[in-house]
């Protein structure tokens, strides 16, 4: 598959209505369930790479982390969690265009369906994490729904090792963003992998050009 990548102008209030979309569940949570959380754009969102395939029918997509409390001294009820999330997409989405919430294997999926053409025209993940005593590291917990085993677990996964770090070193050259541009649009068109979330691939991308990197004398 070949992909291209999204005009700005073009995602940019797409992207202000999710952040108005999560903004009803910080209410609903808070209200019907007294669970609080943070919201984080990550991946190729949160560096302007959004992409689709060109004259494709899935559009483009968003990823966002929802950040809980770390379940110091209890223990979350994975399941009852994810519903409640559940229930709060469901209201919030409404007067919307988006379809109701899905519960996929490692997030909550909701999109736009243009019903005529059966053709995707943008979708956004929520995946729920939280980070181990409420401190970022380099790997986090994630919600993930076992659907051959009908039950949710907290599942860890590890984060590349100091990514920042690397993305300071290539953008210390001039062309720097340029080659992260260039080699996350190869990643996207070689990926197999349909579960394979934007931010995973951002991640090989920036691995990938910062091992090319010329070594100091």
């Amino acid at each position: 598959m070949e992909y291209e990548y999204v005009n700005k102008s073009e995602y940019r209030p797409m992207r202000e209505e999710l952040e108005q979309i999560i903004n009803r569940v910080h209410k609903y949570m808070r209200k019907h369930h007294d669970t609080t959380f943070q919201h984080r754009l990550i991946g190729s969102g949160k560096r302007h790479l959004i992409t689709r395939i060109k004259g494709g029918n899935t559009g483009y997509d968003f990823d966002y982390n929802l950040i809980v409390e770390a379940p110091i001294g209890f223990k979350w009820k994975e399941k009852v969690l994810k519903q409640h999330f559940m229930e709060a997409f469901a209201e919030a989405i409404k007067g919307t265009a988006y379809s109701n919430p899905k519960d996929s294997t490692s997030a909550i999926t909701i999109k736009v369906v243009d019903q005529k053409n059966s053709k995707i025209l943008r979708s956004c993940d929520f995946a729920i994490v939280y980070y181990e005593d409420n401190e970022e590291s380099n790997g986090y917990y994630c919600l993930k729904n076992l659907k051959g085993q009908n039950r949710y677990v907290f599942e860890y996964r590890n984060l590349s090792h100091n990514i920042d770090g690397k993305l300071g070193d290539i953008l210390y050259y001039s062309d720097g963003w340029a080659e992260i541009k260039k080699e996350y649009l190869k990643l996207k068109c070689r990926n197999k992998d349909e579960n394979k979330r934007s931010y995973s691939i951002y991640l090989e991308a920036v691995n990938n050009v910062h091992n090319r990197l010329p070594e100091d004398d």
